[in-house]
């Protein structure tokens, strides 16, 4: 094959690779509503089904990406390498520790055994990326906070299986590894952005650094659960003021068209929707299901209207066929 014959190949499985944020935000979508069961006892069909989509949608994505060439070893390397997307990779054991942790209660040996092979993935694409990434492979390249997907969020999630999982010394490890490569890698990423001004192609992916401090913050909750603790409770400052920033940088993640892209949105939202329902409920707020149902209620119709937006772009955006003269 000819140098740069593969280029089309790749961009597609960098394509397909990225839409994986449907999937991802799709069970963040549906660990909301498993959190709402408990806390608010809405329906768990709801959170089955989401679970069903995202899982139908990963098992598609990533057979085309096999299809493309992702089944190749250097292909798969080449693609770990990528400054601006390698980090994407760890949607795929990512989305599968979530997957199997939530219908565990069917057979928890199958899932242990299952999660272990996601956490074990996660683990070497997040060693494998630092290790690439320490030895200067980044300093021509943006640092952007989705780097902080594979390092910190990974672990963090792993945790919250694990202790669905009754792992408990697992569940523990996780969380050590996701919190010190949030504070370590976080603090080069914000240091980045401060010094330089992040690509306009790569702005919404400010709103992950909404991710960390609401997974972290699930992660301590799920493994001790009852009353919120003063643990609980700083997190809970960490996510409002995080909250925040993102508030006042959105006239800055707003674009100018409709994309697939704007998936990337669709997991913090998840995510901080989870964390709310289970703080309220964990801290006996006030009208503590109101505020669950409200907050649930707004991320579902966001996650509606933009599966709407999704296919009528799709339908619109399809190459119209030629007329045969």
């Amino acid at each position: 094959m000819a140098p740069g014959e593969d280029d089309p190949r790749r961009a597609r499985r960098s394509k397909r690779i990225g839409l994986l944020s449907v999937s991802l935000g799709t069970a963040g979508l549906g660990g909301a509503w498993q959190t709402a069961a408990t806390a608010v006892s809405a329906p768990l069909g709801v959170s089955d089904g989401l679970f069903v989509i995202s899982g139908l949608v990963w098992l598609v994505l990533l057979a085309e990406y096999v299809r493309h060439g992702g089944a190749r070893w250097s292909n798969l390397l080449n693609d770990l390498r990528h400054p601006g997307q390698g980090f994407a990779l760890a949607y795929v054991p990512i989305i599968g520790m979530l997957f199997t942790a939530h219908f565990s209660r069917f057979s928890i040996d199958a899932a242990r055994w299952a999660y272990a092979v996601f956490a074990v993935v996660t683990a070497v694409i997040a060693a494998r990326l630092l290790a690439h990434w320490l030895t200067g492979t980044l300093s021509s390249a943006p640092l952007h906070p989705g780097y902080l997907l594979p390092v910190s969020s990974g672990p963090f999630i792993a945790s919250i299986a694990a202790t669905t999982l009754r792992l408990p010394e697992v569940a523990d490890g996780a969380f050590a590894v996701g919190l010190l490569y949030w504070l370590a890698f976080g603090t080069v990423i914000l240091s980045s952005l401060v010094a330089s001004t992040l690509p306009a192609p790569a702005r919404p992916t400010l709103a992950v650094f909404g991710i960390p401090p609401t997974v972290g913050g699930l992660a301590w909750m799920a493994a001790h659960p009852g009353p919120v603790d003063a643990i609980g409770d700083g997190f809970a400052g960490l996510v409002a003021f995080t909250l925040l920033i993102i508030v006042f940088l959105l006239p800055h993640l707003r674009q100018q068209a409709f994309g697939t892209g704007l998936w990337i949105y669709s997991f913090p939202v998840a995510a901080t929707t989870n964390f709310v329902i289970r703080w309220v409920h964990g801290a006996d707020v006030p009208a503590d299901r109101s505020i669950a149902w409200a907050v649930l209620g707004a991320a579902s119709l966001t996650f509606v209207g933009l599966a709407v937006a999704t296919a009528v772009h799709a339908l619109t955006s399809r190459p119209r066929s030629q007329p045969k003269p």
